[in-house]
């Protein structure tokens, strides 16, 4: 039988064969082999400060210097190259009937950052992504510039800098998530691309996420999420209310409780998930520009949304369905505000023949499959609707109806992975006017989008 010199000799030979793999892992398999009493702790600093220069000298992520607070770097993005066709025809009365706005473009996009770990359960990073747009993410092949293939038109922006805290058994909570600066939220959204936010945004304040496990019955978690988001950073602009607070910005307030019961097999996500969700703007009213524009106007917004999904494993795939219900309390005055030709002149709200209300939104999905793996295919098909009244195309996907709000119709999906980290995706959009009377910011007549990408994500 081997003793225990034998043993660490032959333990330290093993990690040293391996030690470019376990340089940066090996600290919890030492500890255990401290605690068995196969080694002692002199000769566990030993073996670390081996596994370390054998790291450093044969490897070249061993000879990146970082600074001692780093205790971890990840560096992550993806590519995506993409076809796309539209056709959206204008929404007013003096539209042509059968008017045609086709375009095709051919499309890029990429996203790429540094997140950096730091100690005592800190994390620091930001992300650069093409293109300045809050909920798109794209440029154009051919795009005008100083001469053809010129590289002018390729800017890169800063679409993510954020510092974040993240633990668990912290005063109560099981897990806990504070986010500042400019970062990716949590919020449960089903949807193609988004519904209610849209999955190219990065909000842009503070974000809080507490979870307790078992709260309410054994299996089920409640996450408690929070968000205070500013819209503009100051209010000192021409067009206030006389009497507002002019230095006052404009705040995007959104809370949800989510109630689950999940649990992963195969690396996909099972179960229900229910999240009751409130949202409200705050800040002094936009005048004059605010009439018929629905990305100015952040009045009369005070909108509930109940998202739920539910997925179940059929014939060893994932099956979820998912729905999304809205209602702005403030509806019928904000489809009031945003078709009236004047602030004094409302044209929707108890107006004879007009609906009584405008204030609703809703999606409904089903989706087949998943897209992790070598060979896996993900179909989707979603209905879904936006009242003039219900929302703001601040948030709204942009892909469907150009995220404008009074349209409703259908969106179809279909994914297939290459490799672990190659896919395409092919989806169809079609959105109509729910009220074809309404200013053409409000929605298109019909809006047709396809479009066909190859992504890349490492």
């Amino acid at each position: 039988m081997l003793n225990l010199k034998s043993k660490f000799l032959a333990i330290t030979a093993a990690l040293l064969c391996a030690g470019a793999a376990f340089a940066q892992d090996s600290g919890p398999l030492i500890d255990v082999l401290v605690r068995k009493g196969l080694i002692n702790d002199t000769e566990a600093e030993d073996l670390r400060a081996e596994l370390v220069k054998d790291f450093v000298a044969n490897t070249p992520a061993g000879k990146l210097s970082l600074a001692s607070s780093v205790t971890g770097l990840k560096l992550a993005g993806d590519v995506r190259v993409r076809f796309q066709y539209d056709n959206e025809v204008p929404n007013f009365a003096s539209a042509a009937v059968g008017a045609n706005n086709d375009r095709s473009r051919f499309r890029y996009r990429f996203r790429f950052g540094p997140t950096v770990s730091l100690a005592n359960n800190w994390t620091t990073g930001f992300r650069l992504e093409t293109a300045n747009g809050a909920t798109s993410t794209n440029d154009d092949f051919g795009s005008p510039g100083s001469t053809n293939f010129a590289k002018d038109g390729n800017t890169a922006y800063v679409g993510q800098v954020f510092v974040q805290f993240a633990t668990s058994n912290w005063h109560g909570a099981d897990k806990v998530d504070f986010r500042i600066g400019k970062h990716a939220h949590t919020y449960l959204t089903p949807g193609i691309n988004g519904f209610w936010i849209d999955s190219d945004i990065n909000f842009e304040g503070l974000s809080e996420d507490l979870t307790y496990n078992d709260a309410l019955m054994k299996g089920w978690n409640l996450t408690l999420r929070a968000g205070q988001y500013i819209l503009s950073a100051n209010s000192r602009t021409a067009g206030k209310v006389s009497g507002d607070f002019i230095n006052q910005p404009n705040i995007m307030w959104v809370g949800q409780a989510e109630l689950s019961q999940t649990y992963i097999f195969e690396n996909n996500p099972y179960g229900t998930r229910l999240a009751p969700t409130f949202m409200v703007f705050s800040g002094p009213e936009v005048t004059g520009s605010a009439i018929n524009s629905d990305t100015n106007n952040y009045g009369n917004l005070a909108t509930f949304l109940l998202p739920f999904e539910h997925v179940i494993k059929a014939n060893g795939k994932p099956l979820g369905f998912y729905a999304t219900y809205g209602m702005n309390f403030k509806g019928a005055a904000r489809a009031d505000r945003l078709y009236s030709t004047s602030a004094n002149a409302p044209i929707i709200y108890g107006v004879s023949g007009n609906p009584p209300d405008y204030n609703t939104m809703y999606n409904l999905g089903v989706r087949y499959g998943a897209v992790r793996n070598p060979g896996d295919w993900l179909a989707t098909a979603e209905y879904r609707s936006v009242e003039a009244g219900a929302y703001t195309s601040i948030l709204l996907d942009s892909d469907f109806n150009a995220g404008r709000v009074n349209g409703d119709g259908y969106i179809l999906s279909l994914s297939y992975n290459w490799t672990d980290s190659i896919g395409t995706t092919a989806t169809f959009f079609r959105a109509t006017a729910i009220d074809k009377t309404g200013p053409a910011g409000l929605g298109f007549n019909k809006a047709d989008v396809l479009q066909i990408d190859l992504t890349a994500k490492f």
